[in-house]
């Protein structure tokens, strides 16, 4: 399929229904649960709530936008590019300075957002803006018709829009509780779907037998399976939570923004001329 043919109208019905949903949460149901304002930020003033259900609500419609401008009829130029540096680069570090608002070897981003719920919610917003944008760039710049990876992205953007409005409930998982799972269903979908976006992508690349997507793909995944076999060994802490992130954004980095992965290419042939007979 040629990329300009994609049909993108299944991923802006996706993210109205997803947008929609969350809109209907927010001015219907959210507001009357009885999470401590000091936790979310938003429960304490109804003009902070309504600004920030608009503002959010916004955030998540400019994803249908973002899908339109980079699988358009021409390729993102330059100003997409340096829009996606931008976004990537702050993203990053953004993330990173969050995470040590206090000791990350204690403490995950959402237990940190219960003392800094606002810069709880700039970080699940930058963060998905960075990888999902950059994401998307690098299908594009590579003519990856990659449907599956784009939904797997913008399901797990939305998802951690309500991690960020429904604040930790603590380190237990309490499969009873309410807020609990919705917190944790909301991380865990932005974790796996936001990394599968950028594996399905990467498994792409390997097909073409070029060695270095093969080597970044098992390195990739080795973080994953790390991550994952800390939190069994050692538990939940900022350090183990970053790992995968800070493993995707240098991914992003070295394919939209370096020539790592460039292959020479092989000369082009000239077709001998004819002979000219007098």
């Amino acid at each position: 399929m040629q990329i300009t043919k994609m049909n993108l109208k299944p991923f802006y019905a996706l993210w109205l229904v997803m947008t929609a949903a969350y809109a209907v949460w927010m001015a219907f149901f959210l507001k009357f649960d009885t999470y401590p304002g000091n936790e979310t930020g938003i429960n304490g003033s109804v003009g902070r709530y309504i600004a920030w259900g608009i503002f959010s609500v916004v955030a998540l419609l400019l994803f249908q936008l973002y899908i339109k401008l980079f699988f358009g009829e021409k390729k993102p130029g330059k100003g997409l590019r340096l829009f996606c540096l931008i976004n990537l680069l702050f993203g990053f570090a953004f993330i990173t300075w969050y995470g040590f608002f206090r000791n990350p070897l204690e403490l995950t981003a959402s237990m940190i957002g219960l003392e800094f719920p606002w810069h709880f919610k700039m970080w699940g917003l930058f963060a998905s803006l960075s990888i999902f944008t950059n994401v998307l760039y690098a299908y594009r710049m590579d003519n990856y018709c990659g449907k599956l990876g784009i939904t797997c992205g913008s399901i797990g953007c939305a998802a951690i829009f309500v991690t960020i409005n429904v604040p930790s409930a603590g380190e237990d998982l309490i499969l009873n509780s309410l807020r609990c799972m919705s917190h944790w269903t909301g991380a865990l979908l932005f974790a796996f779907l936001g990394a599968g976006s950028i594996v399905i992508f990467l498994l792409h690349k390997t097909r073409e037998k070029n060695i270095r997507y093969t080597i970044v793909t098992v390195l990739f995944g080795a973080v994953l399976a790390l991550m994952l076999v800390l939190l069994v060994t050692v538990g939940k802490n900022g350090l183990i939570e970053s790992l995968p992130m800070w493993a995707a954004y240098l991914v992003l980095f070295l394919i939209n923004f370096t020539g790592l992965f460039r292959t020479k290419e092989s000369p082009v042939l000239e077709q001998p001329k004819e002979a000219v007979t007098k």
